[in-house]
């Protein structure tokens, strides 16, 4: 199995998540016991046929990017089991990198392009694609801005630093309520 993706997160569930080549998300549970922390498989979210190229959580559901430009996601749900919310795509090629934040989550691809999603409910929208790298977007990195809205120097919108194989790294600025 080769992994491509690895993230922790879950909502202080002590959750890790694997995205593989083989197409699948799985879930390992952590636990420390004594000096020594051992991991066991608790779930497997997906299995197809794109690779898992990407994973990102958020404060609500994980998401995983996958070769053939799709974003799947999950929320927990009755027993502490995650099930499948849904599916979105704009990518045309390999999505190769995720961040979330808030509402919004990122999508990074192959397709040289960044789309902007706002989750309300369990619906994702594109409100906005973030053009200007000339090769694949490789990695994404949210941070909130120092002022908040209202504050001095604070303008409510996030910083998003976009990493491309076009050997640049990019800065934007997308607002909170996007769109």
């Amino acid at each position: 199995m080769l992994v491509n993706s690895v993230v922790a997160g879950g909502s202080g569930e002590g959750l890790v998540f694997t995205g593989s080549a083989d197409g699948t998300v799985k879930v390992w549970k952590r636990e420390v016991r004594g000096k020594r922390t051992a991991h066991s498989l608790v779930q497997t979210l997906l299995k197809q046929e794109s690779a898992v190229t990407a994973l990102v959580t958020s404060h609500v559901a994980v998401y995983s990017g996958s070769s053939d430009g799709a974003v799947n996601y999950w929320e927990m749900g009755e027993k502490k089991v995650l099930k499948h919310c849904g599916v979105f795509k704009k990518h045309r090629l390999a999505v190769l990198c995720l961040a979330a934040a808030g509402e919004l989550v990122f999508s990074g691809a192959a397709d040289k392009k960044i789309c902007v999603w706002r989750r309300e409910g369990r619906v994702h929208t594109c409100v906005s694609v973030l053009t200007g790298h000339t090769g694949p977007v490789k990695c994404l990195a949210v941070a909130e801005p120092s002022g908040g809205e209202g504050e001095e120097g604070g303008d409510g919108r996030l910083i998003v630093y976009s990493g491309s194989l076009d050997k640049s790294v990019k800065v934007w600025r997308v607002p909170c309520h996007h769109m």
